[in-house]
């Protein structure tokens, strides 16, 4: 067991996760229970599922041994376990797949689709079938976002990559008409929020920026800002220009999240 490498990967699990305190975790594949109890420090519940019921027993002594109390543990098979609780209408804002290096089977996918949660971590030692259940969880309405790998295995040719993935907004919608040139003007891809780019610069460079700043940027290299109606009401207003450094810093932003 590489533990610090463990460690890392339960970090970068917890970060992915992005949890508030109010979630409720779906754990898929758990085992004994290790990234169940690692999120429910931060979740408002966690359900932990796998199919190896010693492992369950342990999972559940490891909660009881760290009193953590906001976990339960179900020894079943996920392919099975997971479309009944899509079948009762269990939501869960967040799901955690780690699955064996075969990935998910198909009832997996489609229970995820119908359990719909805002994000899923998904956990591999395989990168071949993680990529094709992405592929798979894509046209559930799901997007990758980002992913990183984890040297667990030094020297090896193996690695362990952690993705996650953004549920699309379909639900909200407008019919309206457009012409093909203002078509030729939009850009239809999935864009981080204001909130997401001023986190990524403050967490890599230490800078905070405004969205001012962030929509002076993004109007520069041609990304159609709306019409800001909240500008002052006096004349000659002075705007300021954002500094070079955090431009820089912005840009990487926007390189990162694949808007540029």
């Amino acid at each position: 067991m590489n533990q610090e490498q463990a460690e890392k990967l339960y970090e970068k699990a917890l970060d992915f996760a992005n949890l508030s305190g109010n979630e409720t975790v779906i754990d898929a594949y758990c085992g004994t229970g290790t990234i169940s109890l690692y999120l429910a420090q931060k979740a408002k519940h966690v359900i932990g599922i796998e199919i190896i019921k010693d492992a369950i027993e342990n999972a559940k002594e490891n909660a009881k041994r760290n009193k953590i109390k906001n976990v339960e543990f179900h020894a079943a098979d996920v392919a099975k376990y997971l479309p009944e609780l899509a079948k009762k209408g269990i939501k869960a804002e967040v799901v955690v797949l780690d699955p064996v290096r075969a990935g998910c089977d198909e009832k997996v996918i489609e229970a995820i689709g119908k359990i719909s949660p805002k994000r899923i971590v998904y956990v591999s030692c395989n990168v071949a079938t993680q990529a094709r259940d992405i592929e798979r969880l894509s046209k559930k309405g799901y997007k990758l976002i980002k992913i990183q790998p984890i040297d667990m295995f030094p020297k090896t040719t193996h690695v362990e990559t952690v993705a996650l993935l953004y549920k699309l907004n379909t639900e909200h919608h407008l019919d309206i008409e457009i012409g093909e040139d203002e078509l030729s003007e939009i850009d239809f891809s999935k864009d981080a929020t204001y909130g997401e780019i001023k986190k990524y610069v403050l967490d890599k460079y230490g800078l905070k920026v405004s969205s001012l700043y962030i929509a002076q940027i993004k109007r520069k290299h041609g990304l159609i800002e709306r019409e800001n109606y909240n500008f002052s009401k006096k004349e000659n207003q002075r705007v300021p220009n954002c500094p070079e450094e955090k431009e820089k810093a912005i840009e990487d932003a926007l390189e990162h999240f694949g808007m540029i």
